[in-house]
Parts: structure tokens; C-alpha cells; sequence
């Protein structure tokens, strides 16, 4: 099983959304999403998962954003979802039992005893976690490569993702996990950059990896980086998705077809789609090399 992590942004919230809407996330991904607005986008995720019967799993003490005060903890409380908890204490003295535990930090996790625990437990590949946690285990892995500058990424347009689902249950793992096209490191924007970028994921046989797609900085505007960017895009199409394009894809193909950028937040989006959809071709045993 599949666990991608979400910090609860706008356009991932939106590509959850859409892939639901049309059945393109596969019931062997189960989302795991630590909320950081109560804004629209996680409300429309929380009636579609509904709707689908498709679940996921909502992180009952987010550690920032609208819902630290004890109103937000009821709020999260009563809300429509598998529950997750971040572990800030030894797990003997939570007051509740979750769906799921999530380690951040390894001091309340040594302070546990494990001996009877029968909840999973999303955690790094760290020897001493491992050898302390009792129960089932899914691995929680940081794969996107994060540079400072989008330039950078120049030097290496292309590099491996991962391999973690070819490997996870032999292992000793029940599921595994990563931040989609996103780090560990919780920020809430980007910074302005005279290129634009899109990262998109594509499998290599089995293997998984990525590709860069960067516009140069001279083109005029946005929207000319934009169409100069995914003219590269359209000559990998196959290769990024085998004859029957991704809806994330898909979307940013509808918007050079209508002359438009679409924006960063709906190339974000895309990504995202692009990405969880390929993950479901694979996982359903559909993906075609």
C-alpha cells in the first residue's frame, strides 16, 4: 500500500479532488493529509472521499496552520476520516486510538512500550526506530530532491525517484510512503524564479523517476516559458505515460491547446495528478512500459 503525505496545500488538496472525481486514484493509495487550513479545497477532498468511499487519513494535531487551538483539535475531531496522530508523547498515556502514528521525533518513541502495539506506525528508515516499534510498519521516505534555486536543477534534469515499491515488503514493511513532488520540510510558498519548472514522474521499466522540465529565462512572459516548456513535455509523452495520457497531463495539454498558462498552482496540481495516477496505473497492475 501506497501512503503519500500531504501538508494540506490548496492545488495538492485539488489533485486529490479531481483524481477521486474521476476515479483515477487507485484503492491501493490511501493519502495520509496533515491539514493546515480549513479552506474549501479540504472540505471538497472531505465530501468527495465520501462520496467515492475512498479513504484517507486526516492528522488529528497538525504541528502549524488554523487548527492548533481547541477548537480546531474538535473541529478535526469530528470530521468524516480515518484518524492519524503525530506521537508527542509515549503512546500508553494517549487518550485516544488512532488509525494510524506518525514519528517526527525519536524522544517520546524510546519513552514507549511497543511490546502490545497493534496500530501502524509511519516512520523513518532510522535502525534504533525499527528495532524499538512493535506492530506494522510503513516507511516514510523524503525522494524529491529540493534545490534552492530552480536553475540548479539544470546540472541534473534527470534522476532517479524511487524504488521503494519494488522493495518495501521485503523489507519488513506493510506500505511506504514519500511527500509526492514535495520535501519533508514544511514551507508555505515558493520563491519568484526567472524560470519555471515542472516536475514530472515517469517509470523507467520498474523503476520510477523524474525529469525536470525547466523553460529558459529569456522568454518574454509566463505564458511563453510555459508553451516553450511543455514542448518539451510533448516529445517525452510516451515516455511519461504510455499511450493514454494522465488527466494531470491532460490538463496542462487543454491549456496550451487553448493559448493559456494556466498558472503555478495548476501546474502544481498537474504534477500531483500526473504523479498519483501513474502510482495507480502501477499499483492496479495497469501501467504499460
Amino acid at each position: 500500500m501506497y501512503y503519500p503525505y500531504f501538508r494540506g496545500k490548496q492545488f495538492d488538496l485539488l489533485a486529490l479532488t479531481a483524481l477521486l472525481e474521476k476515479e483515477r486514484l487507485s484503492r491501493n493509495i490511501l493519502p495520509i493529509i496533515e491539514p493546515v487550513k480549513n479552506s474549501n479545497a479540504l472540505k471538497k477532498l472531505l465530501s468527495e472521499s465520501q462520496k467515492k468511499q475512498h479513504p484517507f487519513y486526516l492528522i488529528q494535531n497538525p504541528q502549524s496552520g488554523d487548527f492548533l487551538t481547541a477548537e480546531g483539535v474538535d473541529f478535526l475531531n469530528s470530521l468524516p476520516s480515518a484518524n492519524a496522530l503525530i506521537i508527542k508523547q509515549p503512546i500508553e498515556t494517549l487518550d485516544e486510538t488512532p488509525e494510524l502514528l506518525i514519528v517526527n521525533e525519536s524522544t517520546p518513541i524510546l519513552e514507549s512500550d511497543w511490546l502490545n502495539n497493534q496500530t501502524a506506525v509511519l516512520l523513518p528508515e532510522e535502525f534504533r526506530l525499527l528495532q524499538k516499534i512493535k506492530g506494522p510498519k510503513i516507511l516514510s521516505q523524503d525522494v524529491f530532491t529540493r534545490l534552492p534555486k530552480t536553475i540548479f536543477y539544470q546540472e541534473v534534469p534527470d534522476e532517479l525517484f524511487s524504488t521503494t515499491h519494488l522493495s518495501y515488503k521485503k523489507r519488513g514493511f506493510v506500505g511506504f510512503s514519500d511527500f509526492s513532488i514535495d520535501s519533508r520540510i514544511y514551507y508555505e510558498g515558493g520563491y519568484p524564479s526567472p524560470i519555471l519548472s515542472l516536475h514530472l514522474v515517469y517509470f523507467e521499466g520498474r523503476v520510477l523517476r523524474i525529469h525536470h522540465f525547466l523553460s529558459s529565462e529569456e522568454a518574454p512572459s509566463q505564458q511563453d516559458k510555459f508553451f516553450e516548456l511543455m514542448n518539451e513535455v510533448t516529445d517525452w509523452l510516451k515516455k511519461l505515460c504510455g499511450d493514454t495520457p494522465t488527466l494531470g497531463i491532460q490538463l496542462l495539454i487543454d491549456s496550451v491547446n487553448i493559448q493559456k498558462f494556466p498558472g503555478m498552482g495548476v501546474m502544481r496540481k498537474a504534477a500531483v495528478m500526473h504523479h498519483l495516477e501513474l502510482m495507480s496505473r502501477y499499483l492496479d497492475n495497469q501501467f504499460l512500459d
